[in-house]
């Protein structure tokens, strides 16, 4: 892996776009670049414009106060820009760098506003990712791999403890150490949220359990309701289906009857028909005939009757006359009185006799006899009349007229013979009338039969109207239960109860007390179980879920802190492993260089480790790195003790000594030979020369030796708009 390319757009004097090629590895060696220019000329910026692009935070570092100190800020020519992008261009083919290309580019991209932004292959990637890919690739922005002529005086300047975050990078373990920060950070941060955890954990964990209790109890509730709910589907489900048998039962019988009411109701309308069609029926016309002949003959027989009755008076008033008085005494009768108490006696004796004749029928003897005793009354003042006008006619004498007597004998036989006549019809037509009434009589027999059968029905009908009634009682009083029980079921099984049971058999009815007495016990238990919030099943596996989560993500995090903790001691073995193999290795070869350099002499690097406790955590920051240095001639015990050339070359000599050993990619240094004299610049350019077999170098130098060596010369120039250009020249 080297670096094949620098591109350098708006970052300080490089106002335009700036693009350094750097020649690829020529056989066994990789290229030296040597940058030239007189000074202020922005040479500088060219390894601050490195330094930044990989990573650096430290505006100190860049000379800078703010970080909009590294866009150009502008000129009497040229505006300021509001971009600074520094981009590295890497040939991986190697494959030394952790990544799946040949090539790859670092961007790091900074905008006036203070956004900013890194890139990799052109994808925005973290900082993280970038001092993490460059770990793994033995290079840094600080340390060893970017070295200013101030770093130069700084690394033996520096505090013992201080000069151990050098040696950290030199040695390679800079990568563990990443890792390491990272892991106690999240160790951090993971305590900082267990702790958070724990804290939630404590405060929902006894509304959890109370929450817990209720939920038991909702569930002991929830089987009891079960159990409640099966043995109540099958105690109504007997019921219902039993009394719903019954109604049937009823209805079919009520149906039956009312059919057969219906058909009584029909026989009884003919019958009624049929009677009323008998009693309707009037007598015919013979019927009327015979009744008005029989009527005239008892008319003209009463009058013949009385006319016998008149004679007969009339014959035995004067069989009496001449009985008693043998001298016809002549009366003075009025007629119009004699004819007016006959008439009336007559008439007494038709009725009479029509109340003989039906005697047998209105059995009224009684009024017959007052009847009897007034027509004789009538006739006794008939007598006392003719007595008293013989009394008054005494003198009067008359001769009786036989004549007359014979006259009345043969009119009161003619009438007689008449009457016996009439008497004679008269029986021919009650003969013919009693048969009539005897036929009437069958026909009123009928009737009577008709409504003989006729009250049977109505009997039966009215029996089966109190049967129909009485079974539409037994009916409502079941309709009534079933309302009952309609209403006990939706209050006990909801509103579909009476669809749950109508599927349901139910049991036996001898089972119906148990089931009864297994319900009352159950609502007992469900009553001492008491109700519960129906919230209490949304809150709970809210609740729950929040306690699940934090105790998952308690134990997670409890198991990522052990796994961090374990992590971290298998990089404190790697960093100490790496650390003490790397730290002999530059050891011994601070001391070759060191000699080189020197022509001679001895240096030697001490590490001094800080003693370690459960009480110190970052015990590795008080770490002590010294350096002991004897030139040749010389026994110094303190290094403060050399002069300012010795220092650097010392410096010089451990820089190379690191490089050698780990073997960074590239490695700039910015004008670390000024201080040497002609001699050691040749020293130096030698050990360049056998350094660049495994590492690229870019060389910011006036020395004429390192110039030499380069492959490549690109002289910084600028002019008066304050730009930095760049001038390149290809050394054969």
């Amino acid at each position: 892996m080297y670096l094949n390319k620098l591109e350098i757009i708006g970052f300080k004097s490089f106002a335009r776009k700036t693009v350094l090629e750097f020649p690829s590895k020529k056989g066994d060696n990789f290229s030296v670049t040597a940058v030239v220019g007189p000074n202020g000329s922005g040479k500088s910026n060219l390894l601050e414009a490195i330094r930044w692009a990989l990573g650096e935070q430290s505006l100190k570092s860049l000379r800078g106060k703010k970080s909009q100190d590294i866009i150009f800020s502008g000129s009497l020519q040229k505006t300021r820009l509001n971009l600074a992008e520094v981009t590295l261009f890497f040939n991986n083919e190697d494959k030394s760098a952790p990544i799946d290309y040949q090539e790859f580019t670092i961007t790091r991209r900074l905008y006036r506003n203070g956004e900013s932004d890194y890139l990799l292959n052109k994808n925005s990637v973290r900082l993280q990712d970038i001092l993490i890919l460059l770990a793994k690739s033995n290079f840094g922005q600080k340390s060893y791999s970017i070295v200013s002529q101030g770093l130069v005086d700084q690394i033996l300047q520096t505090l013992p403890a201080e000069r151990k975050k050098f040696f950290d990078e030199a040695t390679g373990i800079k990568q563990y150490q990443i890792k390491k920060d990272g892991a106690l950070k999240k160790i951090f941060r993971s305590q900082e949220n267990l702790k958070q955890a724990q804290i939630a954990l404590t405060e929902i964990s006894p509304h959890l359990r109370s929450l817990t209790r209720q939920i038991n109890k909702l569930s002991q509730r929830q089987k009891i309701e079960e159990k409640l709910f099966q043995h109540q589907k099958e105690y109504y489900g007997s019921q219902w289906h039993e009394l719903k048998n019954k109604t049937n039962q009823l209805k079919a019988v009520i149906d039956q009857k009312k059919q057969a009411e219906k058909k009584i109701e029909q026989e009884l309308k003919e019958l009624r028909e049929e009677s009323e069609s008998l009693v309707e029926e009037t007598p015919d016309q013979e019927y009327q005939k015979l009744q008005e002949q029989y009527q005239k003959i008892i008319d003209e027989k009463n009058k013949f009757i009385t006319a016998q009755s008149i004679i007969q008076a009339k014959l035995n008033f004067e069989k009496e006359i001449q009985e008693t008085r043998p001298t016809k005494i002549a009366l003075k009768i009025n007629p119009e009185i004699v004819l007016k108490n006959l008439e009336e006696i007559a008439q007494d004796q038709n009725n009479l006799l029509n109340k003989i004749e039906h005697v047998s029928q209105l059995k009224e003897v009684k009024n017959l006899q007052t009847l009897t005793q007034k027509i004789i009354t009538k006739i006794r003042h008939c007598l006392e009349y003719f007595k008293n006008e013989k009394e008054d006619k005494k003198e009067e004498k008359k001769e009786p007229s036989q004549a007359l007597i014979k006259k009345l004998k043969e009119d009161y036989s003619q009438s007689e013979k008449k009457v016996k006549e009439l008497e004679k019809k008269q029986t021919e037509l009650r003969e013919k009338i009693n048969q009539f009434n005897e036929t009437e009589r069958g026909k009123r027999q009928e009737i009577l039969n008709w409504q003989k059968k006729i009250q049977e029905k109505q009997l039966s009908l009215n029996e089966l109207s109190h049967q129909i009634n009485d079974k539409q009682i037994d009916l409502a009083k079941i309709e009534t239960k079933q309302e009952i029980l309609d209403q006990d079921i939706i209050e006990d099984l909801g509103p579909q109860g009476k669809e749950i049971i109508k599927n349901t058999k139910g049991f036996s009815l001898n089972q119906e007390d148990d089931k009864l007495e297994k319900i009352h016990h159950l609502k007992h238990q469900l009553d001492l179980i008491g109700s519960i919030d129906p919230e209490i099943t949304k809150e709970y596996p809210q609740i729950k879920e929040r306690h699940d989560f934090l105790t998952n993500q308690s134990e997670d995090l409890i198991k990522t802190i052990k796994s961090l903790n374990k992590i971290i001691q298998e990089l404190d073995q790697k960093i100490k492993n790496q650390f003490e193999g790397k730290f002999k290795q530059i050891n011994q070869k601070f001391d070759r260089y060191f000699q080189i350099i020197f022509g001679g002499g001895h240096a030697k690097i001490n590490f001094l480790k800080a003693n370690q406790s459960s009480e110190q955590d970052n015990s590795e920051e008080k770490d002590e790195i010294n350096i002991l240095a004897n030139p040749p001639g010389k026994k110094i015990k303190n290094i403060e003790m050399l002069s300012g050339g010795e220092k650097a070359l010392t410096s010089l000599a451990l820089i190379c000594s690191i490089i050698s050993i780990n073997k960074p990619p590239f490695v700039v240094l910015d004008e670390v030979d000024a201080a040497l004299d002609q001699e050691n610049s040749f020293r130096f350019a030698k050990i360049i020369h056998e350094l660049r077999q495994n590492t690229q170098f870019i060389v910011i130098t006036h020395n004429q030796q390192t110039i030499e060596i380069s492959d490549i010369l690109y002289g910084i120039t600028m002019g008066s708009d304050g730009i930095s250009k760049l001038i390149s020249l290809k050394l054969e």
